[in-house]
């Protein structure tokens, strides 16, 4: 029987070893820390529950959703209590309008009506609807398009908070196509992207669900039946690859090695990119030049009633004009109450970090934390005083999408052509949502499958 090596125990890794071990391969997953699961982290202190990574997913893309259903965890998906966001651009507070993928408006008027846009700012947004032609040619960057399409006010109070909240992104720099992939189809078929969203009916808040109980139940779950069929090693560090006359040797940081004859390697580009030096110079090179942002996720816990959120809020956005280390929360308590302390205490998951201008790896816990809160207390009111808190940090945690980055991942996968048997797979390469990563994670299981 053939062996397949997943090198990375996160959540692409697993399901790429689940397919695998179904199918009936031999498989061995090596994990360089001492846990599974990577990002998929939900911590538990007394009676707080609350996730230091995602808290949720889309399920209209299928992939996590057709998982958790496969693993008996399709009755024990839950939905947001509430959702909706606040924008912070240090000057103003107000309501992102529903319907506003990326933060594009669908809507100029309702943008306007929100306080987020001047008049000038609407106006202005509204000339997408005379744009001459639909985008054409090569990769370019969201802020450009948004600038171009939109003008500086969409893209500064609508477009770059959402982007600080979900990938510490600068809009200038990000991929249009790799980062939001949706809105660089729609401008490519449709002159208007405005006309383009409202044929797709924007409207209405994303479908997102978290699994009750806690996200890690999934990697649980996933972790159960991998060790009945698969082996499983953590503390495991895979230090290269090379080839041999069985398919490809896996040199240990330890000094021992491993067989196999197919890999799959669902770890960041920049590993990736050391583990393949020797077997694959130059698809190393390019995943080399893929960088990452360093951020943390901050658990503030606040007395009861110090601050209700708006009906219909679920968590705050920030613009980069505000020039705060805070760039987004949730207000955990009131988003998903089945987790809120019996105390009725206020839970807050702030988000700090962003690339470009990280205080995130240079400051300590302390001050990080102290800092959030004053921002939370210049942008909404909160004037009360944490009576708790807890950091985790993720260095190089999220992977940037700069212009031209499904071009390097594609040069990168033909430069592993000429060793077959090697599959990359995770958040660095094709989309860096949870349904993304296990899409990945199975596609790479299916297509080592077909070369062996």
């Amino acid at each position: 029987m053939s062996r397949v090596a997943v090198v990375g125990g996160g959540i692409t890794g697993l399901a790429a070893a689940q397919r695998l071990a179904k199918g009936g391969v031999d498989v061995v997953v090596l994990e360089s820390s001492k846990r599974l699961g990577g990002k998929v982290l939900t911590e538990r202190d007394e009676d707080l529950t609350v996730e230091a990574g995602p808290d949720s997913f889309l399920d209209r893309e299928p992939a996590a959703a057709s998982l958790c259903r496969e693993l008996r965890l399709g009755s024990d998906l839950v939905s947001p209590a509430r959702f909706g966001a606040l924008v912070w651009t240090g000057a103003k507070l107000a309501r992102l309008p529903a319907g506003f993928p990326h933060g594009i408006p669908s809507s100029p008027y309702r943008a306007w009506r929100s306080g987020l846009l001047s008049g000038r700012g609407a106006l202005r947004a509204c000339t997408d609807l005379f744009n001459p032609r639909p985008v054409s040619g090569p990769d370019l960057s969201l802020g450009t398009f948004v600038a171009h399409r939109f003008g500086s006010e969409v893209l500064e109070n609508l477009v770059d908070p959402l982007l600080a909240g979900t990938r510490a992104g600068e809009a200038e720099s990000l991929s249009l196509a790799a980062a939001t992939p949706v809105i660089d189809s729609l401008a490519r078929h449709h002159r208007s992207l405005i006309a383009g969203l409202r044929a797709q009916d924007a409207a209405g808040p994303p479908p997102f669900v978290g699994v009750g109980g806690g996200m890690d139940r999934l990697v649980e779950r996933l972790a159960a039946t991998l060790l009945e069929r698969a082996e499983v090693r953590t503390g495991t560090v895979v230090a290269r690859i090379q080839s041999s006359t069985n398919g490809f040797e896996l040199r240990l940081e330890s000094g021992a090695t491993l067989e196999a004859q197919g890999v799959i390697l669902a770890v960041p580009a920049f590993t990736a990119a050391a583990i393949l030096r020797e077997l694959s110079p130059g698809a190393a090179a390019q995943l080399r030049t893929i960088q990452y942002a360093s951020v943390a996720s901050v658990t503030l816990v606040y007395p009861q009633g110090s601050w209700t959120p708006p009906e219909g809020t679920s968590g705050l956005l920030v613009s980069r004009a505000a020039q705060a280390t805070l760039a987004a929360c949730s207000w955990t308590s009131y988003k998903w109450p089945e987790t809120a302390p019996a105390d009725g205490s206020l839970v807050m998951r702030c988000f700090a970090g962003r690339s470009g201008r990280d205080p995130v790896s240079t400051i300590t816990d302390l001050e990080l934390a102290r800092r959030l809160a004053a921002d939370l207390g210049a942008a909404i009111g909160l004037d009360a005083s944490p009576l708790r808190s807890k950091v985790t940090r993720w260095e190089r945690g999220l992977p940037q999408y700069a212009v031209g980055h499904l071009e390097r991942v594609a040069a990168a996968e033909r430069a592993l052509e000429a060793t077959p048997g090697v599959r990359l797979a995770g958040a660095g390469y094709r989309g860096s949502g949870l349904p993304d990563c296990i899409r990945q994670g199975q596609e790479a299981a299916a297509r080592v499958v077909e070369l062996l």
